[in-house]
């Protein structure tokens, strides 16, 4: 009779308070480790086995030795083989091949009982196994990654104890484990006798009601009737809260609670003491809920962002057996590199591996051992109900054993195995099992059973068709992309910057963390080295970190693009923003310097205040040189003043590099006040005044001196006169509306310090009738240098191929009399048409900036201005624009008429990239590389007025 347990929770009895506050199951008396050294055969076929071993006469055999847990084929027992898809076997389920290596394993050992039961537990073995004590059969076990447990009290002993095992590499349960991933079989995992007494099950669901938290306690007995038990809960050692649970079920309320997150994962620990027997259960858990809340997936009530990465278990010389220090070792050096979040690719992984993730605060995928890549078959596995049961059961082992660990956020059903009714009946047992968290299922491509909607790979252009919809659908994540093969991956920014602009996109997985090369003398080898008929070569080096954790460059790449504080930076000033969700940073440095040619010009540091989550910092000032010299950078470091999270006094928290600008100011000292309503935004800084239409988001007005400038509001515009060679393409601009375009603020937060604000905004910008937009990240600065404007944008929807420019129209309530700049001239410039144009200053009046064409059309664009001087006589002022990035300048009349042809006020253009000219008209359009594609855009420029 088999005594194999119902799948459960995964937990420890312990003799003393501290030790199990301390959560370590290896000072439990009630632990009994059986990892070390065995005895062991190996086999080609199960059809080898002795009959003295399945007699019981261990003592006939032919013994050699093996270290439990680890791999055969690391051992010397076999070779390994890699395959990403393909079986290395003939793929005919149920039936494996005649030749199936086969282990047997035995062991002696002295045992001493202390309590009223005592359980084999089996953390992994892959494939299958049976189990002999004491020469009785103890059960069978398959699910490789999976806990087995056997109730052996009837079987062990006092005193000495036999104990052997019989493994198997194949069985048809392989067919649903072809992760992507050495075959690699054997005992790899702990081997545990487990002693328990009253406690069967121990199960904790944190639930939020009413702004409270409470603890929903579930405990199972072995027992006819339910005994009463004492609970007390700690938080950092000491008890916070005592329940008498007299029922199975049982809610308890926890006072001035701390939640558990990924930037504060704070921890309770639930314990339950047996009087009787002095021995105390204790179960660790954290307070979050994980739900969804206006289509994305929340926790505690604010949206997540997955900087993921996808995580094998994997050392170059012990394959899948990882010990507890290489696992600490491993989720600290991923968390330090500011990744959030682990999908366990493709299955669960060592239990100690979630213990670390509670503790240091990272969002888990917890995926289920089903994978059947390989299964070129008619019926798939996922459709034939042969295999339901075993989908199921693999889906409830992995829910119960995890269920406590409150980094687990989502289940996710498995790996590349098609869909179909066996996942269905799979996720609706698990959501019984736990309607606490959310499942996950790439293949479930309609998200029929799945929370949300994952893929793979999927490039950026196609996230941002779906994520632009304007309708209710389910986020989107991409469980695998930014593929780390080598050399790569590219585009990361590009994948974090539209992650960051569309709510529904919340973030992905990096393929995948570590590459898989084993160990051989001083270098790695991938598949084919051990001469297997199939494999799939070097795709299994594929990592961030190489086989020994050392990063490499792919990985770098991502800390500084995910990293948790993000720069806004104008002249002189600085911004630092958190991107925390939840925690507020403290004791941070930010170092800088101005440096050209490998020349410090000027360097030093300020303490940060507190950044809460989301949070601006102030404007920081800082003492730059007057005069910086063409080609200087600037560079900004945030460093840790005190240990915090994972990270140790001095760490890089953050950096970035932008180019330095030399300050350029009006002279004056001046401090910044703000008039803050519903309708508008008002800063003020001197004689400067800049106000900003807080619907629109646009500035709709800039005064100086209490003369305002702006007859109407300053936007970013795309549209202008068509050129003869426009004639072709007129039409097509006039169907998108491109010059007819609406602007609603999205959000707006500002911050002032002293002398300097500054303003981000988000803006949408999108024409009538037709079904395309433009997404804007907008920095609006007021300083000493005057108003400065930095944009970042994307495009999406159904959007055009190409648009005329793209850039802001400043329309002025008056004429410009002179124009100075530096840049190309004197004539007018565009992509395919400069090269008489050559870069230099140069001043002209109005009437002569644009040239006079017979039909009236496009003139008088100038490129690579790096600034530009206007005058306006009618009020006495004069306006300067500088840009680091050299920009297009163009005047034209008003509302974007020739010059002349109306008697209003002009139009400043300021453009970040206009389009060519070409010979459309009846010839080519311009070439590739000149035309104005809708692809995303920055660009920045300072207007000083005086």
């Amino acid at each position: 009779m088999t005594m194999k347990l119902q799948p459960r929770a995964r937990f420890f009895y312990y003799a003393e308070l501290a030790d199990a506050l301390n959560y370590d199951d290896q000072k439990s008396p009630y632990a009994f480790s059986l990892n070390g050294q065995w005895q062991f055969c190996y086999l080609g076929s199960p059809r080898e086995i002795p009959t003295a071993f399945l007699e019981g006469r261990y003592q006939d055999l032919d013994w050699g030795s093996i270290q439990v847990p680890g791999h055969l084929e690391l051992q010397g027992y076999g070779e390994p083989n890699y395959t990403n898809i393909d079986f290395p076997i003939p793929v005919a389920p149920p039936n494996v091949p005649a030749e199936n290596p086969t282990g047997l394993y035995y062991r002696t050992f002295t045992y001493q009982k202390h309590l009223d039961r005592q359980i084999l537990r089996f953390d992994g073995v892959d494939s299958v196994f049976k189990v002999w004590l004491n020469g009785r059969l103890v059960g069978e076990g398959h699910g490789s990654r999976l806990m087995t447990e056997f109730d052996v009290t009837e079987f062990l002993v006092d005193g000495e104890n036999q104990l052997a095992v019989e493994m198997e590499k194949w069985s048809q349960y392989s067919y649903l484990e072809d992760q992507d991933m050495w075959w690699l079989s054997g005992i790899f995992r702990d081997v545990t006798i487990v002693e328990e007494t009253l406690i069967e099950d121990f199960q904790i669901t944190p639930v939020y009601q009413e702004n409270q938290w409470f603890a929903q306690i579930q405990v199972k007995q072995n027992l006819s009737s339910f005994q009463p038990v004492a609970l007390d809960i700690y938080y950092r050692g000491e008890v916070v809260t005592t329940a008498l649970l007299k029922e199975e079920t049982a809610q308890v309320l926890i006072p001035d609670a701390k939640e558990w997150n990924n930037e504060e994962p704070n921890l309770y620990t639930a314990v339950i003491q047996d009087v009787q027997k002095d021995a105390l259960v204790a179960v660790r858990f954290g307070l979050r809920r994980v739900e969804m809340l206006q289509d994305q997936i929340c926790l505690n009530g604010v949206p997540v962002l997955f900087n993921g990465v996808n995580r094998h278990e994997f050392d170059p010389e012990h394959g899948r057996t990882l010990s507890r220090e290489a696992i600490r070792s491993e989720v600290l050096q991923i968390k330090k590199m500011h990744i959030n979040a682990i999908r366990t690719s493709h299955y669960p992984n060592d239990p100690y591996f979630y213990d670390v993730c509670d503790e240091v605060g990272l969002l888990v995928i917890d995926e289920c051992d089903i994978e059947t890549h390989g299964m070129w078959v008619q019926v798939h596995p996922a459709q034939d109900s042969y295999w339901e049961a075993e989908f199921v059961e693999r889906g409830l082992r992995m829910v119960h054993r995890d269920f406590n660990h409150p980094c687990v956020l989502i289940w996710s059903l498995g790996n590349e195995s098609d869909f179909g009714p066996n996942f269905i009946a799979m996720a609706q047992a698990m959501r019984q099992a736990d309607p606490s968290r959310l499942i996950h299922y790439e293949g479930d491509r309609d998200t029929v059973v799945a929370d949300m909607y994952s893929t793979m790979y999927t490039s950026v252009e196609e996230l941002e068709k779906r994520a632009s919809k304007q309708v209710h659908q389910k986020p989107q994540i991409l469980c695998e992309y930014g593929h780390a093969m080598g050399n790569g991956p590219g585009s990361l920014q590009d994948y974090q910057d539209i992650f960051r602009l569309y709510p529904s996109l919340q973030g992905g997985f990096i393929w995948e963390w570590k590459d898989h090369g084993l160990k051989q003398g001083e270098n790695y080898v991938w598949g084919g080295a051990f001469h297997e008929p199939v494999n799939d070569g070097t795709f299994c080096i594929d990592g961030l970190v190489l086989p020994d954790g050392t990063p490499s460059p792919g990985l770098l790449e991502y800390t500084r693009i995910i990293q948790p504080l993000k720069f806004y930076v104008a002249q002189n000033h600085v911004v630092v923003e958190s991107l925390y969700h939840y925690q507020t940073v403290v004791d941070l440095q930010l170092q800088w310097s101005v440096e050209v040619s490998g020349r410090v010009l000027a360097e030093g540091s300020v303490p940060l205040p507190p950044l809460a989550a989301k949070a601006l910092s102030p404007v920081i000032s800082l003492p730059f040189p007057t005069t910086i010299e063409q080609g200087a950078y600037l560079n900004l470091t945030v460093v840790a003043t005190e240990s915090f999270d994972v990270f140790e006094v001095g760490d890089v928290i953050a950096a970035t590099q932008t180019q330095a600008q030399a300050i350029e100011t009006a002279g004056i000292e001046a401090n910044v006040t703000v008039e803050d309503s519903a309708a508008r935004l008002v800063i003020r800084r001197g004689d400067l005044e800049v106000v900003i239409n807080r619907g629109s988001g646009n500035i709709c007005q800039i005064s100086q001196k209490g003369q305002t400038l702006l007859q109407k509001e300053m936007s970013l515009t795309l549209d202008r006169l068509p050129i003869s060679n426009d004639m072709n393409v007129v039409a097509d601009r006039k169907q998108k509306r491109i010059g007819t375009l609406f602007y609603r603020c999205e959000d707006l937060r500002m911050t002032v310090y002293e002398a300097a604000a500054m303003v981000v905004l988000r803006q949408r910008i999108m024409p009538p009738a037709v079904s395309w937009g433009i997404e804007l990240e907008i920095t609006l600065w007021v300083t000493d240098a005057g108003l400065t404007v930095t944009t970042k944008g994307w495009f999406d929807g159904e959007k055009p191929l190409e648009v005329p420019r793209i850039g802001y129209s400043l329309p002025l309530n008056q004429q410009i009399g002179e124009i100075g700049w530096y840049g190309r001239g004197p004539e007018e410039s565009y992509p395919d048409s400069f090269a008489n144009a050559l870069v230099g200053r140069y001043q002209v009046s109005r009437t002569n900036w644009a040239f006079p064409y017979v039909v009236p059309q496009e003139a008088g664009n100038r490129m690579d201005v790096s600034w530009a001087t206007l005058t306006l006589p009618a009020s006495d002022i004069g306006l300067r624009l500088t840009a680091i990035h050299p920009l297009n300048l163009n005047v034209v009349g008003e509302a974007g008429n020739i010059l002349g042809a109306t008697d209003g006020g002009d139009e400043i253009r300021i453009d970040s990239r206009v389009q060519a000219l070409g010979s459309n008209s009846c010839g080519p359009l311009p070439l590739a590389r000149y035309r104005l594609y809708t692809d995303p855009f920055h660009f920045s420029f300072t207007v000083q007025v005086d």
